[in-house]
């Protein structure tokens, strides 16, 4: 199994989710957030007295996936999330060791 983590633009979020969902993915988590780093859009950078650096708002989709689907679900993200401008975000892959069910006690896929 892998996790694939994407950091987005918030205008971007419904056409990657319908992108996604054509790619059969139902489960996802889509998470608001600010992104400190030097690839954030420097046109929507704020600066806060709660962070010495700059921020962007950002959308962090979380989802699992089976590894024969990462090369498929990583183009969908990309293709929607692309507007060509600096700050159009960064998709990460991590393996996942285990998955388990709180509510059925599965495991593996059959938990997600």
């Amino acid at each position: 199994m892998k996790e694939i983590k994407a950091y987005i633009r918030p205008e971007q979020v419904d056409d990657v989710i319908l992108a996604l969902e054509k790619e059969g993915i139902q489960g996802m988590t889509i998470i608001d957030v600010y992104a400190l780093a030097e690839w954030t859009d420097p046109r929507r950078a704020r600066f806060s007295t709660k962070y010495v650096e700059k921020y962007s708002k950002v959308v962090k989709i979380e989802l699992i996936c089976r590894a024969a689907e990462v090369d498929a679900i990583v183009e969908a993200i990309r293709s929607a999330g692309r507007t060509g401008h600096p700050g159009d975000g960064k998709i990460f892959v991590s393996n996942i060791d285990k998955a388990i069910s709180i509510r059925t006690g599965e495991s593996g896929h059959e938990a997600i």
